[in-house]
Parts: structure tokens; C-alpha cells; sequence
């Protein structure tokens, strides 16, 4: 009983702090409504990694992360859950928090690198290409991880149809670029 409790909770912890992520970008990483996160993420990410340079050797380890700043809203959230839910669904959602930063990190920062062992993926090479249509047009793909958050709020763009025609990612080859849709459909 409490391991599937346990395992209920990271799951929906997981993809509610996926859907916190996607819409507190959309609120403050592009508009300057709380001062810090806006220079942290729009003056300070999209400006080191402009529309030319969405690519390096190395990930830029001056980024400075606003992700930090999610876990105001996790904590509250997790004052309810222990609440209502007692110790193990509150083991559970910091598991699923940490989970969730984890990965939110671990594939942005892979985003951005030129060479990752992760390019080799399909799912990957489509979730860049989805996040670099972000750096091309802010107000569409705000989501790192979960693009599917952005066509519930109706920011999702796909490759290539924001952008300037014939822009693609800097330092790579055309087909490695083309999303899969793009790829299945023979564009």
C-alpha cells in the first residue's frame, strides 16, 4: 500500500513540477515581473546562448539557474502534501521534486552541448530542436522537458516555423536537425 502511494506520488510530483516549470517561465523568465528571475533567465541564459550560439563545446558554467526559484512554490506545496498526506507521500514528492529539477537540468544543459551522448536519440534530438525554437521565438516552448505542456497552453511551436525561413541550428547538419514529425513527413 505505501509503496504504491509512494510511487503514485513521484509520478504526479514529477509532471506537476513539469507543468510549475513551463508556467512560471511563461509568467517571469521573459517578462520583467520579478526583477531577478528575468535577469537570470533572459539576460543571462538567452544572452549566452544567443540565436548563433545555441550550441558549445562546453556548457556555459556561469549559467546562472533560475530553477532555484521553483522551489518556493515546491515547498509550499509540500507543507500542503505533508498535511494532508503524512510522511510518505511527503518522501514521495521529494523524490519527486529532486527527480524533476534533476532532469530538467541534466537534459537542458545536454541542449546546449555540440557533442552529447544523448544526440543519438530520436526523442532527444526533437525535444532540442523544440527548446532552440524557444531561443529563436521567447514566446513559444517554454517548457524543458514536457512540450506537451505547452499545446495545453498554446505556446508549442515546432521546429523551424517561428524562426527565420532556412535558420537551423548553428553547427549542425540539416538532417540531423529536422525534427522527427519534419523527418516523417519528408520535409
Amino acid at each position: 500500500m505505501y509503496t504504491l502511494l509512494f510511487l503514485t506520488t513521484v509520478f504526479l510530483t514529477y509532471y506537476a513540477m513539469a507543468i510549475v516549470q513551463t508556467v512560471l517561465h511563461k509568467l517571469f523568465g521573459h517578462r520583467n515581473r520579478i526583477g531577478r528571475i528575468f535577469r537570470n533567465h533572459a539576460l543571462g541564459h538567452h544572452a549566452k546562448y544567443r540565436k548563433d550560439e545555441l550550441l558549445t563545446d562546453r556548457y556555459i558554467d556561469s549559467e546562472t539557474y533560475v530553477m532555484f526559484y521553483y522551489l518556493v512554490p515546491a515547498a509550499a506545496i509540500g507543507a500542503l502534501v505533508f498535511a494532508l498526506g503524512g510522511l510518505a507521500v511527503l518522501a514521495g514528492y521529494a523524490v519527486g521534486v529532486a527527480f524533476a529539477f534533476w532532469l530538467h537540468l541534466y537534459l537542458h544543459k545536454h541542449y546546449h552541448l555540440r557533442r552529447t551522448w544523448l544526440d543519438r536519440y530520436r526523442w532527444f534530438r526533437h525535444k532540442r530542436a523544440l527548446h532552440f525554437e524557444h531561443h529563436l521565438n521567447v514566446r513559444s516552448n517554454y517548457a524543458i522537458v514536457e512540450f506537451w505542456i505547452d499545446r495545453l497552453l498554446g505556446t508549442r511551436q515546432e521546429p523551424g516555423t517561428g524562426s527565420r525561413p532556412g535558420t537551423r541550428i548553428p553547427g549542425e547538419n540539416r538532417q540531423a536537425n529536422r525534427s522527427p514529425l519534419a523527418a516523417e513527413r519528408g520535409a
